[in-house]
């Protein structure tokens, strides 16, 4: 990546963050507001406040949405901060649980499940997190054009020989899986997964027999 495109991305990441900084304290207000109503309601009397079975409901419902709104900007923060030092070193399970989270709505709109199948123990390399993060994304992007509604992909790092690998299995496709690889392989998509990969050090291959794809990377970018 040049010099000018790095300064782009680094800015990029710089408001990135800087804004989701801004929403968890708008997301803080509104959880210290919500709890003081609750505190009102249990000094409440019985029956001196109505419907108020309700609005502890309601309360309930807004406490989990603020949850899932930290959770989000916590993880949009982590993937705005990717591009402050590269290479730098990545645990492959971390990258894989955040691009479940970061990528959910994608599948969402499919109705498919995100998911990931850490693995035991953790794997760590050194290499680039930004197109890393943009290749395991690339490979979801070509599985959700193949996979049908209700189906599943699955995000599992793990290590085969001496490479890490990256694998993004689905369940579930519109075509047979012959013709799901087939598919995958004419795509610009692939093409450009392909490019993502060789500047990582690494490759991409698809297989209809799990059906996966594996992004294969080496321990370090400088090999």
């Amino acid at each position: 990546m040049n010099h000018l495109k790095r300064k782009e991305v680094a800015f990029f990441g710089k408001i990135t963050g800087g804004i989701t900084h801004e929403i968890k304290n708008v997301l803080a207000i509104i959880q210290e507001s919500s709890g003081l109503m609750e505190d009102i309601l249990d000094v409440a009397e019985n029956g001196a406040f109505p419907h108020k079975d309700k609005f502890i409901k309601s309360l309930n419902r807004i406490r989990g949405q603020i949850q899932r709104g930290i959770n989000i900007t916590t993880r949009l923060n982590r993937f705005a901060h990717s591009s402050d030092h590269c290479p730098s070193s990545l645990d492959l399970n971390e990258i894989t649980e955040q691009m479940v989270l970061l990528a959910s709505r994608f599948a969402r709109l499919k109705n498919v499940v995100l998911k990931s199948s850490p693995s035991d123990p953790p794997l760590i390399i050194k290499s680039d997190p930004v197109s890393l993060e943009m290749a395991l994304f690339e490979a979801i992007e070509i599985i959700l054009v193949l996979i049908a509604s209700g189906g599943k992909i699955t995000l599992s790092p793990r290590k085969i020989q001496d490479k890490y690998v990256l694998g993004v299995g689905y369940e579930n496709t519109v075509l047979p899986k012959e013709e799901s690889l087939a598919k995958i392989s004419s795509t610009e998509r692939w093409a450009s997964l392909q490019e993502t990969m060789i500047y990582l050090g690494g490759t991409a291959k698809a297989f209809d027999s799990t059906p996966e794809i594996l992004l294969y990377l080496p321990e370090s970018i400088d090999d």
